[in-house]
């Protein structure tokens, strides 16, 4: 039984997107953003390019400003926490686009040497049969 094209690019989509959005899921919750206020404190937004994750800091109120603020992940007494999911899904798009533009940049780099080691794989195979 053959896989046609149509389910292979169908897997590629996929992974590229499950990729994409661990890949924004960990952005959001490793690149800090900077609070130059107390009012930004009430509304930080996470996320690259576009921010998706906002929280209300207020409570983490720094000593001096500028400060970098991280996610605060606090099951015991939770933050007021929203998601925007239009960019949530702009973050996942653009990052699943790069991760496929990446991927290809580096299949068209190997591609050569990896056609000459099979190559040579073949030939010592056929040398021995």
């Amino acid at each position: 039984m053959r896989r046609s094209k149509w389910s292979s690019t169908v897997l590629e989509v996929f992974c590229a997107l499950v990729t994409a959005l661990i890949l924004t899921w960990t952005i959001a919750h490793v690149v800090p953003t900077t609070v130059h206020t107390p009012a930004q404190l009430r509304d930080v937004a996470f996320g690259w390019p576009f921010p998706w994750y906002h929280q209300d800091l207020r409570r983490y109120e720094p000593a001096t400003f500028p400060d970098d603020m991280y996610i605060v992940g606090d099951r015991v007494d939770p933050l007021p926490t929203t998601v925007d999911v239009f960019a949530l899904t702009g973050d996942v798009l653009v990052t699943a686009v790069i991760l496929w533009l990446v991927v290809g940049a580096l299949i068209a780099l190997l591609r050569p040497r990896i056609t000459r080691a099979l190559d040579a794989r073949r030939k010592a195979h056929s040398r021995e049969t």
